[in-house]
């Protein structure tokens, strides 16, 4: 066996999960989003490849393999992580002191910067979701959903405290949801405005939505 046969081999096999603790597994497969994301991001997803992606980890396409299925798979959990993690910052504020409307700017003001954390996941959702299996785009947008109901009742919340009187003001929530993804146009580079700027216009804009100034 060669050097090079052995290595890959050592490689493949430190890779494997079965070998790993559960935090490093988790470490790897994030790491392999980091440059997937970098590279979908620059270059597209289509025209990316996993040769590519396996280059710039230095690693085998196997080892790759080991922790994502194919391309796809690794394009759906990109695609994946912004929403699931805006639902997280949603069960961290439900158990904070304060009032629904505290709540609500604190949840917008999470989501918001969990979209600038990850500018470029979203982006390569909003600009690859044609390219998703069905079965995970479907799944993403039953997220999506949930986030959208989860929002409308922390503005029913608002409503029951009588904060916000407007009837329709939960029906808003999707509206939110959209100034929210909208930050991917507001922030960047080459855009001059500061996180703070974009995070407290864009809770401000989805605040004047529910009548709250």
């Amino acid at each position: 066996m060669t050097k090079v046969n052995a290595s890959r081999r050592k490689e493949n096999v430190q890779g494997s999960g079965r070998e790993l603790k559960p935090s490093v597994v988790a470490y790897k497969r994030e790491r392999i989003l980091e440059e997937a994301g970098a590279l979908f991001f620059t270059k597209g997803y289509e025209a990316a490849t996993l040769d590519m992606l396996a280059e710039r980890l230095s690693v085998t396409k196997p080892f790759l393999y080991t922790y994502y299925r194919n391309k796809g798979h690794i394009l759906s959990a990109i695609c994946e992580i912004g929403v699931q993690e805006s639902l997280a910052a949603l069960d961290g504020v439900e158990n904070t002191a304060g009032t629904s409307v505290d709540h609500l700017w604190a949840a917008l003001s999470a989501v918001a910067n969990i979209i600038i954390d990850r500018y470029e996941y979203i982006t390569i959702y909003q600009r690859e979701m044609m390219n998703l299996e069905a079965a995970d785009a479907h799944r993403i947008l039953r997220l999506r959903h949930q986030f959208d109901l989860r929002v409308a009742q922390l503005v029913e919340a608002c409503q029951r405290e009588g904060f916000v009187t407007l009837d329709d003001a939960p029906e808003m929530a999707i509206w939110m949801g959209g100034l929210l993804s909208w930050i991917t146009n507001c922030y960047g580079p080459g855009i001059k405005r500061s996180r703070e700027i974009v995070v407290k216009q864009v809770v401000h804009a989805c605040m004047r939505l529910i009548g709250l100034g």
